[in-house]
Order: C-alpha cells, then structure tokens, then sequence
C-alpha cells in the first residue's frame, strides 16, 4: 500500500489552503515528523487566512492557547475568532520525540512553543503557547522558613494524575522540586534531560540545564533557599514516550502563570524535557 505524498500538502499550500484536501491533514506515521513540519506549516498560513475550515482539522479537540498575557483559550474560541501567531515568520525549531513534536519558535525574549501529537487521524497540535520574558531577570522567591520546608509541590499536590507513566512523571517533578527547595545539585541532575531548557516570564533569557545547576550551586553557598510555586490546577497528557502536563501554578505575593513541562522516559528514568513559564496579568 503506497503512502500518499507529503507533496499534496506542500502543493496545495502553494495554490491555496483552501484547496487542501482533508486527506492531505492526516498524513504521516507517528515517527515521521516531516509530516508534522508540513501541518506546522499549513496552521501557520491558516492562521494568517483565518481558514477555519483548515484551522478546525489541525486543531485536537483538547487544544489549548496560551498569549504572551497569560491569556487562556479553548479550542472553540480559537475558531471562532482566530487569534494572531506571534513569531509567525520564524523558522521554528522542532525536536521529535516519537508520536510528539515540539516547535519552539523565539525572537529576542519573545519565545512560542507548538506541541503537536500524532492521533489517529494524523498530526494535530495540542498546545500553543506565548512567554515574553523580562529585560531582567527577577529574583527568586525567598523560603518562607530557614528549613526550604516544602509541602505543595515537593510532598503533596492537588491532583490525580491517572496512568503509571504520569504518575511516575509527577514522581520524577516532585523530585526536582525537592531538590531545587534544598539546592541539592546531584539530585536536581538525573532528574533533567541533557537539552532541558527553562523559559520562564520573570527571567531575561532560557535557562539550560548547566544554568539551573549553577544556579542551584550558587544558592546553596550563599546559604538562601528559594520557594517552589505551589500547583494549583493541572491537566496531563500521556503519549507513552512522554508526559505533558499543562499547570497553574502560583508564587507566594505573585502573581500565578501557566508552566507547561514535558518528560521523557530514558534508562527507566523520567527526565524533564522543559519547562515554558507564561505569567497571568
């Protein structure tokens, strides 16, 4: 049985999105991310012609918008008045993860993350989210106590996550949390994927995994601790490979943001993949 052509959608995407063929929308196996380069491709120019007719076949039916504001939409909101792409004219980066793949697309401190799954039906973006980061970075929420006692993430959380890899996901998150609580470096580094990236609002540039290790080293010899935000909502998303979860979280005296995260199992290991830190105004 012969694949239809990737062609069709880059062809149509030439004449007109229009055009396109539904059949063109569902191709690609769950291991070919060209396939969902080319959906990426197609949402973005339907995103700019307000196709919703195109825009309605790439979106999940658990799509979730997320502006630079902190501004959440849902999937029938989005349709009914197509939001604009920031970045749209940026050649994204994209890394695969099996069924999953995940754009990120940055100009200076202006970064957006696109999280497309494979379904049944083809290639389908899940998550669309904005973070514009400070021109400096603010400090570090002080523990409210010497101890960096730590119930909610680190011990504690108001959420259920339901199959054994999100639950071995979250596991792997509050061991983090742990760690970053009581600056513990040689914990905080099994735990964090070699091209783990952190974008948060209230810093002026993405963090690597060396940063937030040094970060945590330097904390720990000026003799501070830092509080980790509380979880206060979550929604998660289990691809096998990988976990997403989707979080509100909230700082003491702050302001509360969205903080989307990704894991991957390596070494029957979960690894953070990232974390993509957008403030509610």
């Amino acid at each position: 049985m012969t694949r239809p052509s990737l062609d069709c959608i880059s062809g149509a995407l030439a004449v007109s999105l229009f055009l396109m063929p539904c059949a063109a929308l569902s191709l690609g196996q769950a291991s070919d991310s060209g396939a969902a380069i080319q959906a990426d491709h197609a949402l973005i120019q339907a995103f700019a012609s307000s196709d919703k007719s195109v825009l309605n076949q790439l979106c999940d039916p658990e799509f979730t918008w997320i502006d630079a504001n902190g501004k959440s939409l849902a999937r029938g909101q989005v349709l009914e008045r197509p939001p604009n792409l920031a970045n749209a004219d940026v050649e994204p980066e994209p890394r695969a993860y099996d069924n999953v793949v995940v754009f990120r697309a940055s100009r200076e401190r202006l970064h957006v993350l696109r999280i497309w799954v494979h379904r049944e039906s083809g290639w389908r973006i899940l998550l669309y989210q904005e973070v514009q980061q400070v021109a400096r970075s603010e400090p570090p929420t002080p523990a409210p106590t010497a101890s960096g006692d730590c119930e909610n993430p680190c011990k504690s959380i108001p959420f259920a996550p339901e199959t054994r890899s999100e639950k071995e996901a979250i596991a792997s998150w509050q061991g983090v949390m742990r760690a970053m609580a009581n600056n513990d470096a040689d914990a905080y580094a099994p735990l964090i994927a070699d091209e783990f990236t952190a974008t948060d609002t209230h810093h002026d540039r993405p963090y690597t995994k060396s940063d937030r290790l040094a970060q945590i080293k330097k904390q720990k010899l000026a003799g501070a601790r830092s509080a980790p935000p509380e979880l206060t909502g979550a929604r998660m998303f289990d691809f096998g490979e990988t976990v997403l979860m989707i979080a509100r979280e909230q700082r003491p005296g702050a302001k509360a943001y969205f903080n989307t995260r990704m894991w991957v199992e390596r070494g029957g290991r979960w690894q953070m993949l990232f974390s993509f830190n957008t403030r509610i105004e």
